[in-house]
């Protein structure tokens, strides 16, 4: 069994650390494969993805992902080979995803902040309708997102969606605290296990209480910064 971890930013969005510090965490937690899901961008996951190859002895491959802003909440897309536009529907946004081969998974489908424009249904409530191949159940990202992640357990088992484990990790020092175990050892095996729904959403370990300090500490600058970026897109 391998472990994959399915969503980590960069400071391309609102990540701390930079590609190439994410790849150098994720070998040094043991992680073979990782997907960088920056919001509403791909250039950190390019940029990972070209640092992985260019070290091989890290031992880790980058499959390139975006966490999307839909009106209907986050919407992770990996194995892209292009950038998917925000402020789409869900469903708008899988179709576009798919139509790329690619893979889409709802992202912390009960977490207090999905996402989500106030006026639209949480991407949840649409699960009926839209295509979606994995769901998270394993979102480490806060302290608080294990009781989001025991309701998103609830309901998976009456949808045919795969679970899917991440650390959701802005910091570095996160990534790996939630993963996706498969059968096999390469992304193309991962990517089977989760089109068959043989995947199994793990966390090697709960948020400690130093842990909650160094989040805490880092939010703020964080996205201030990304903030002002954001900012600075929408005017230019």
């Amino acid at each position: 069994m391998a472990k994959a971890d399915l969503h980590l930013h960069t400071d391309f969005s609102d990540g701390l650390h930079s590609p190439r510090q994410v790849v150098q965490a994720a070998s040094k937690a043991g992680l073979p494969i990782i997907a960088v899901t920056d919001h509403d961008t791909m250039e950190g996951a390019f940029r990972a993805q070209e640092y992985s190859l260019r070290r091989p002895d890290l031992g880790v491959h980058v499959i390139l992902g975006e966490e999307v802003s839909t009106l209907n909440g986050h919407v992770i897309g990996i194995f892209l080979k292009k950038f998917i536009p925000a402020r789409l529907s869900a469903k708008r946004t899988v179709e576009l995803i798919h139509q790329q081969g690619g893979l889409a998974i709802l992202a912390h489908p009960f977490h207090v902040y999905t996402g989500k424009h106030s006026d639209h249904p949480r991407a949840v409530e649409l699960l009926s309708e839209i295509a979606f191949d994995g769901m998270e159940t394993v979102n480490h990202g806060d302290a608080l997102s294990f009781w989001s992640n025991k309701k998103a357990r609830k309901i998976i088992g009456r949808h045919r969606l795969a679970p899917i484990g991440c650390s959701d990790a802005h910091n570095s020092r996160f990534i790996g605290m939630g993963f996706t175990e498969f059968d096999g050892t390469t992304a193309e095996d991962l990517r089977a296990a989760i089109l068959t729904r043989r995947t199994l959403a793990r966390y090697n370990r709960s948020w400690k209480i130093n842990d909650i300090l160094v989040h805490l500490r880092d939010a703020a600058p964080v996205l201030s910064r990304y903030s002002k970026k954001m900012a600075t897109v929408s005017t230019s």
